[in-house]
């Protein structure tokens, strides 16, 4: 079923790049094999933006497991790389979900907000991220996504076909052992550090966009 997963991604890529201008930036920076895609979170259009902005790669994603209980719609997301899950990064099964797909060589999207922001600012990021990232000994990419909050904010039943998006990966963060900081330091410092390159992110895109308004 890849097949299905590249046709409905590229008409993503398609529907993003017509309606809303669409660009990517920043794909030399993600490695090869498997890595944690983190970005902020504002809409339900995230998760097939970031599909999209990642093609020819595969993404994989989790999901709220009430969104399996339609026979076809699980079906149909099952395809598009969706893992059910009934908590969050620090929930145990959601844990060896994501730690088997990344031993696997996967590029798994998580957003470490844990939901999607009420006024289209980063909000507190978890150190769940972190702690898959040491456990596993994989990369995170810090990722901002630009413009979905405006076209599809969580209080509005039906996006806008008007608005522009992007996406921005940046470089990626790796875990540094400290021998002289406990494991929740380490987390909570490799946390800082994805909550700073996010924002980081964010303000050269829009200094970029300024300047060349």
């Amino acid at each position: 079923m890849k097949f299905f997963y590249y046709f409905v991604t590229y008409c993503f890529a398609l529907f993003f790049k017509l309606f809303y201008g669409h660009k990517v930036f920043g794909k030399e920076n993600i490695p090869k094999g498997g890595a944690i895609i983190a970005a902020n979170h504002a809409s339900f259009f995230d998760p097939p933006l970031i599909a999209a902005s990642l093609v020819p790669e595969e993404c994989y994603f989790l999901a709220r497991s009430s969104l399996f209980k339609n026979a076809l719609f699980s079906k149909i997301i099952s395809n598009l790389n969706a893992y059910p899950v009934s908590g969050t990064t620090h929930d145990l099964n959601s844990f060896k979900i994501i730690s088997t797909l990344l031993k696997e060589d996967k590029k798994v999207a998580i957003f470490p907000e844990g939901h999607r922001t009420s006024d289209g600012s980063l909000g507190e990021i978890k150190t769940g991220v972190a702690m898959l990232a040491m456990k596993t000994a994989r990369p995170i990419i810090p990722v901002y996504l630009h413009g979905t909050y405006s076209i599809w904010p969580r209080n509005r039943k039906l996006f806008k076909f008007t608005g522009k998006t992007a996406c921005v990966f940046g470089r990626p963060l790796y875990p540094q052992p400290n021998s002289t900081m406990t494991k929740k330091e380490q987390q909570e410092e490799l946390t800082h550090r994805l909550n700073n390159a996010i924002i980081d992110l964010k303000n050269q895109y829009l200094k970029e966009v300024k300047e060349h308004a």
